[in-house]
């Protein structure tokens, strides 16, 4: 058996995509696919036939392990491979992603809790827990200064994310409270990440669950299914996501070897 790793662009694996988004049990959020759209990426091919792919984000953390069933049989192995051609030391693995995980558990030196992905749950928000007199509204290019004022390093690379209409402004009684992000899922796309920021003055008074709640309209009103993630250890973060009707079923886990 000959195996080869060709270096590729994402785009040239769309029929492995599609298969992989088809067996993934919960969605990715928005961290872990910019992880993996800035992977380098390369074809596995098993005797000249296009057999799957994986990706290496800055030369040593592996984002993606995905083979068709034909060769799923050939899994450890091809893993293994990767890990040592690659010099892998460690992973980014959704529990959600069951084959990339069992391959990455089968031989690692220790796990780091990453991060929760959250769904939306659904449940009903009870009325005195909405706070209808805030409002909301898609940021411009003039609004920068006064987010990167409130906001302090929060938003990655700014200027895109309003160009891509993605950060939203929160006002209660014409004083900014807080701010929303939306991103679209560049792999998942039928998702949108959301994600919200208060600022201090307004912390513990219901504003980043409803900030949440607005994102969560907006993003049915385009169609889109709202997710979210947040840091492992960041309580407060997961509460407030909980109290917004979303809820965890995956864990994103750093694998290290």
């Amino acid at each position: 058996m000959r195996t080869n790793f060709i270096k590729c662009d994402f785009s040239e694996l769309d029929e492995f995509i599609s298969e992989y988004k088809a067996l993934l049990l919960s969605p990715m959020d928005s961290f872990l696919e910019d992880h993996i759209s800035e992977s380098e990426h390369f074809l596995i091919t098993i005797d000249n036939n296009r057999a799957g792919y994986f990706s290496v984000h800055k030369k040593e953390l592996l984002t993606q392990f995905y083979l068709s069933k034909e060769y799923r049989y050939l899994g450890q192995e091809i893993f293994y491979k990767v890990k040592k051609v690659q010099y892998i030391n460690q992973a980014f693995v959704s529990t959600g992603d069951e084959f990339f995980l069992s391959h990455a558990l089968d031989e690692y030196r220790s796990i780091e809790k990453q991060a929760y992905f959250f769904r939306d749950s659904m449940k009903q928000i009870k009325e005195d827990k909405i706070d209808k007199s805030l409002s909301i509204r898609v940021a411009e290019h003039c609004d920068i200064e006064e987010i990167q004022k409130n906001s302090g390093k929060f938003f990655d690379n700014l200027n895109e994310s309003i160009l891509n209409e993605e950060i939203y402004i929160v006002s209660k009684d014409n004083n900014i409270v807080g701010f929303g992000i939306m991103e679209r899922g560049t792999i998942m796309k039928e998702y949108t990440s959301i994600g919200m920021y208060t600022l201090e003055a307004f912390r513990q008074k219901g504003i980043g669950r409803n900030i949440l709640l607005m994102l969560k309209e907006i993003a049915y009103k385009k169609n889109l299914k709202p997710i979210a993630g947040c840091w492992y250890y960041n309580h407060n973060s997961k509460k407030t996501l909980e109290s917004a009707g979303m809820h965890s079923d995956t864990r994103l886990l750093k694998i290290h070897y």
